[in-house]
């Protein structure tokens, strides 16, 4: 299906689907199965992001969001507790989140370790878990809910946490038009409410801009319909999103460039086109003492991705395709139990998947070097049980998923193979109400990632892959595992609230990508290597975060956050462009993880004056990290920044306007750090770097009609 064709399904949908409402709760021989035991651990916890587990938990709200003027979500949680950002495309809609040491991102190839959730439905893709942030219908978002820490029973991928976006499902009628730097423009309109005991939404989006650097202009545009009817004992909804996306990119520049002209765009003509249908319908219902409730999606995925190399390289042009139907069910209880509450849930769900990857060379020896596909299965089951009594609370649950990915290579079928994965993943926890405001938790838990289908498609040593140009079917790789342990406290009086955590995540089986170092590795910036595990990593820090809402509508808030990530396996040798230089990348037990900041903080604050005027202030720093091509720590860290943004708004008789300025104070300061070979200077070795976002100021006005 082409974007237009997305569209047009997703009017029909909106003209002719029937309504209904959502109850947010939130072998093949040659196949190679991979059993993981589990263990045995002490705790809480609950199926849904943002349900009150024993953990860290933030909400974003809708005000929140809009304060800002984000882009994509990672504009919204870059300065929420222990969360950063980085950028190694090179564009503000391809940045990178990363959070307690594992990261969510439209990078493909990039490590996994946050799954992100639109109403409780996975939108992480299934040829490499990564997430198309320019996709998500931010305009369309009443809350984004984020759960830090392992998060087991939401199923692969939730590493180091879970992102829920929760859209909204009714509300008046408003539009809005904004403008700024860079030739940006935006505008989105949307309309919700209730008649005959149907509630609706249908809102739209559509914004773009030339970018700040040379050619790398941006678009996106999406639709998004919400239909409903609730009850006291059941209710049912149907949701759908169409969206479509071009961004193109300017990745990173050598020093020497960064230096002078940090608006360059060396590798003009590297661009995104994403396109994405996304369905579901919801619903629950009084079943037996219980009640009930079930998820069906639909959701079609379809990617062309251009990437101009330097002169010695070839151009890559590849095409992806993924589609993907699920289901989930679940049913809870609760009743007495002694002096207490015994809660029940059980569970269960599974989802296919249809991916297939093309990558074509050009300029330079062109043709097809990849065609694989993959049907992916997935099942999961899950069960949890807690017991309150008094100020205490104390659960504990298990989730059980198995994962079959079969890889078929198209350009040579007596290869196929396939991967099957097995795993039970507990969590367990206390919570404990101290009074006076005050609650006490601790928790322990344990998650896993599959290996993404690339990942395994470059695994064998024996036949490195010149990435990204080629893919092939390599031996499986045993699935990565996280084990956290974590506590913290939070307290709330009056208008202040206060939070604060402890954890330590040991990861084992972590994938890298490993150097390949016989004769006739390809020259130039190619990548030639597979990917591997090591054996053992780690995530550990502390955390803490105050908010004070003062009346009259006043806000302040401040965050902080130490972390530190680090191999616990030595002598493995990671891949690095600096070894064409005579260097070498050998980790040893210690070494810092890259770009991964080990001091952040933000603070921020809005103040409500007469005559519906707020002005608003937010900082946010971002500590020194190591580069990435040097795990090793041999180099000098990239450096430290802080940037601050500012924002005035004026509400009068339902109109809003907004001023808003990013990097107000104009720091210049560079998001991320590599090492390349700069053939544009005679081959040499070079600090590869994207330069932030300079100062930029965005106007907007919105007309608001509350419901009747």
């Amino acid at each position: 299906m082409n974007a237009r064709a997305a569209w047009a399904a997703a009017l029909v949908l909106l003209l002719a689907a029937p309504a209904g409402a959502q109850q947010r709760d939130t072998l093949r021989r040659d196949t190679p199965v991979v059993k993981l035991p589990g263990i045995v651990a002490i705790g809480s916890i609950l199926p849904a992001v943002g349900s009150g587990v024993p953990a860290r938990v933030e909400v974003v709200g809708r005000e929140e969001i809009r304060a800002g003027r984000p882009r994509v979500l990672g504009d919204v949680l870059a300065g929420r507790t222990g969360a950063s950002l980085y950028d190694d495309l090179g564009s503000p809609f391809k940045t990178t989140l990363v959070t307690r040491g594992f990261a969510a991102s439209p990078v493909v190839g990039l490590p996994q370790g946050v799954s992100v959730f639109l109403d409780g439905v996975p939108v992480n893709e299934p040829d490499a878990g990564q997430v198309n942030f320019d996709l998500l219908p931010l305009d369309h978002v009443e809350r984004v809910e984020v759960l830090s820490g392992t998060a087991s029973l939401l199923g692969p991928n939730s590493l180091g946490g879970a992102i829920n976006l929760v859209t909204r499902d009714r509300g008046g009628a408003e539009a809005s038009v904004s403008a700024g730097s860079f030739g940006a423009r935006a505008a989105d309109a949307s309309a919700g409410g209730e008649a005959g005991g149907w509630s609706y939404y249908l809102g739209g989006g559509y914004a773009d801009e030339r970018g700040w650097r040379q050619l790398t202009g941006a678009r996106l545009r999406n639709l998004f319909v919400s239909l409903g009817r609730e009850g006291e004992r059941s209710g049912v909804r149907l949701q759908a999103l169409a969206a479509d996306s071009r961004a193109e990119t300017a990745g990173s520049l050598p020093r020497s460039v960064y230096a002078v002209r940090p608006d360059s765009n060396l590798t003009a003509g590297d661009f995104e086109d994403l396109s994405q249908l996304h369905l579901a319908l919801s619903g629950f219902a009084r079943v037996g003492s219980g009640r009930g409730s079930a998820v069906a999606y639909l959701r079609r995925h379809d990617a062309e991705r251009f990437n101009v190399n330097q002169a010695a390289d070839p151009d890559v042009r590849g095409f992806s395709a993924n589609r993907t139907l699920g289901a989930q069910a679940g049913w809870r209880t609760a009743r007495p139990l002694g002096r207490g509450t015994l809660g029940v849930r059980v569970g269960a769900g599974g989802s296919l998947h249809r991916t297939a990857i093309r990558i074509l060379a050009e300029r330079i020896d062109p043709g097809l070097t990849t065609h694989v596909e993959s049907p992916i299965r997935k099942a999961d089951a899950y069960a949890i049980a807690d017991f309150q009594a008094g100020r205490v609370s104390v659960s504990g649950g298990v989730r059980q998923d198995a994962v079959h990915i079969p890889f078929r290579n198209r350009l040579d079928p007596a290869r196929d193979t396939a991967s099957l994965y097995l795993r039970l993943s507990p969590r367990a926890g206390v919570s404990v109400d101290a009074g006076r405001g005050a609650s006490l938790y601790a928790s322990a838990g344990q998650s896993f990632r599959a290996p993404a289908v690339i990942e395994l498609a470059c695994a064998d040593p024996e036949e490195p892959c010149p990435l990204p140009f080629a893919l092939g079917d390599d031996p499986p790789l045993d699935p990565v595992v996280a084990t956290t342990f974590e506590t913290g406290v939070r307290w709330a009086a009056g208008p202040a609230e206060l939070s604060a955590s402890a954890y330590r995540t040991e990861v084992r089986d972590d994938i890298f990508l490993l150097p390949y170092h016989e004769e006739g590795e390809p020259e130039g910036s190619t990548i030639d290597g597979f990917f591997a595990n090591v054996d053992a990593t780690r995530r550990e820090g502390i955390e803490a975060g105050a908010r004070v809402q003062l009346p009259g509508g006043h806000r302040f808030w401040a965050s902080y956050a130490f972390t530190r990530g680090t191999f616990r396996t030595g002598g493995v040798e990671i891949f690095s462009v600096r070894e064409a230089a005579g260097g070498e990348n050998e980790v040893e037990v210690g070494d810092n993880l890259p770009l991964l900041p080990r001091h952040t903080g933000a603070a921020g604050a809005t103040l409500a004056l007469p005559a519906g005027i707020r002005l608003g202030a937010d900082v946010r720093h971002v500590g020194a990290r190591w580069r990435r091509g040097d795990e090793a720590n041999e180099e000098e860290p990239l450096a430290s920044y802080t940037v601050a943004d500012a924002r005035l708004e004026l509400e009068l008789r339902g109109w809003e306007l907004r001023a808003s300025a990013r990097n107000v104070l104009g720091t210049r300061y560079a998001t991320f750090s590599t090492f390349n070979l700069n053939q544009g200077a005679g081959g040499r070795l070079e600090e590869f770097l994207t330069p932030g976002e300079p100062r930029s100021i965005s106007v907007s006005l919105a007309r608001r009609w509350r419901e009747r």
